[in-house]
């Protein structure tokens, strides 16, 4: 009688398996062949296994349009065509969304970043560039410190990724520091911990948001600053200033800064609602524009010509104009090219991924996404694919000569900043920050990689330099 329970238990649960694993095919759907290997178990047991990777193996595997994959126990369907994408997350971007941009405010729903999209217009990015210019002035400074006979070596991935949590400490925290001076501090700290990093980080597995030590702190750090804007009327015109507009339900689209006040019980965020978004944009910072900085300097570093051409670029921008400026930052055409062509090969995003909201038939076909199942677009598989970049892996900016790639295929396969209804819309403020940072590198110094060195990029999910010794170069003091 008792070996029957175990028995039991063990055909329940194979049931189980079974019906999860064959939903696409119970669908219609194409799908993978699902098989439980020894490789899979093997790279699991040592922390060795790559979402991202697997996800461009499934891409290569087939050429149907659609292909229904299996993250763990989640159903998710693969869009391998890029025009497909952008027109499912386009026409039906009602349908799908990201969902730790999703909240609820009494009977309210609505999308944050949405909401937060009119915080990157021109006219608020003009104020801001001025803060973002003083960072750099005081990265510039803690290099100067470190030259010996005109010439500094240290590791560049650590540099900018104090750059930019200086950045976005100054203008998401209000934070008026220099932490290239103060290495002990919080945002130090945040930008030194990688373990945002996980081997098996993942949209699909619906991980809760972490609490550490340091996001209480942040939240400590919100707290202050936001009750004294709003209790002593401080106007600074940073980042944080609109989030304290917004947390009072203020219109983020008009041109004013001063924050009209609502009632406790009317105010559109609370602060630990408010907190979580700035350091949402924090970790945004340090996955994506730190690592876009540095994989760019890692790339023409490796190509002299390169930096030779930008150096010219910008004596030529810098010979009447000793103040930057957004449209100067536009100038910059071939600087452009470079940044499209790091976005092709190292696209911050490796994966866009969306929850279907309510049930969408897919354009031009049977087929029916239903409610609550993954959309997944693989951008690195599709950025690093021969049939629409020739010789993918080679770093060549002159694909974007004309804007975009001048094969039509080319031109569709580009993500650069997101497709459709996925487009970040902070995409203007990422290439300010990351503007201002190459060029008070590039006018200054000249960039040498280290010998002997092994550089390894990963994505996890965000690119990055994974070597043991990071990304070791040297500057040298240009006369």
């Amino acid at each position: 009688m008792w070996l029957l329970l175990p028995i039991l238990v063990y055909s329940l649960v194979f049931l189980y398996v079974r019906h999860v694993y064959s939903y696409w095919k119970r669908k219609g759907f194409p799908s993978e062949r699902v098989a439980l290997s020894w490789r899979f178990l093997s790279q699991a047991y040592r922390r060795e296994f790559r979402h991202v990777d697997a996800i461009c193996e499934a891409y290569q595997t087939g050429r149907e349009r659609l292909l229904g994959i299996y993250c763990f126990f989640r159903p998710v369907l693969l869009v391998r065509n890029v025009e497909l994408a952008c027109n499912i997350l386009q026409q039906g971007n009602a349908h799908f969304s990201e969902g730790k941009w999703d909240y609820v405010k009494g009977y309210r729903r609505f999308n944050l970043l949405e909401k937060l999209a009119p915080m990157f217009s021109t006219q608020r990015l003009t104020h801001m560039l001025q803060h973002v210019q003083h960072v750099g002035e005081h990265m510039l400074q803690h290099l100067q410190q470190l030259e010996t006979q005109g010439s500094v070596e240290l590791e560049l991935q650590q540099l900018l990724r104090v750059y930019a949590a200086n950045v976005m400490g100054n203008l998401v925290y209000g934070l008026d520091v220099n932490n290239f001076e103060q290495s002990d501090h919080l945002l130090n700290s945040y930008a030194n911990n990688l373990t945002s990093h996980g081997c098996l980080q993942s949209f699909t597995l619906r991980k809760l948001h972490k609490k550490s030590t340091l996001t209480y702190r942040l939240l400590d750090i919100i707290q202050q600053n936001v009750l004294q804007r709003e209790e002593r009327g401080i106007i600074r015109k940073d980042m944080l200033q609109l989030l304290v507009k917004l947390r009072n339900g203020n219109d983020l689209s008009s041109d004013k800064w001063q924050v009209e006040h609502a009632i406790e019980e009317d105010k559109l965020l609370c602060l630990k609602r408010l907190a979580q978004v700035a350091e949402d944009l924090l970790k945004s910072a340090l996955n994506s524009i730190a690592s876009t900085i540095t994989l760019t300097l890692y790339e023409i570093a490796q190509q002299p010509l390169i930096v030779e051409k930008l150096q010219t670029e910008l004596a030529e921008f810098q010979a009447d104009k000793l103040q930057l400026s957004l449209p100067h930052l536009q100038q910059l055409k071939y600087m452009d090219m470079c940044l499209k062509e790091t976005l092709r090969k190292y696209p911050p995003l490796p994966i866009i991924e969306r929850i279907c909201r309510k049930s969408y038939t897919l354009p031009n076909s049977k087929f029916t996404i239903g409610e609550g199942k993954t959309l997944m677009v693989p951008v690195l598989a599709i950025q690093r694919d021969e049939q629409h970049f020739a010789d993918p892996l080679s770093y060549k900016p002159l694909r974007f000569l004309h804007g975009k790639p001048k094969a039509a295929a080319a031109a569709t396969a580009f993500v650069g900043f997101g497709i459709g209804g996925a487009q970040c819309v902070a995409h203007s403020f990422a290439s300010m920050i990351i503007k201002v940072a190459l060029i008070k590198l590039l006018q200054q110094y000249d960039l040498e990689l280290c010998c002997a060195q092994s550089v390894q990029v990963s994505q996890l999910p965000a690119p990055y330099i994974s070597s043991k010794e990071g990304l070791r170069v040297k500057l040298k003091a240009r006369k």
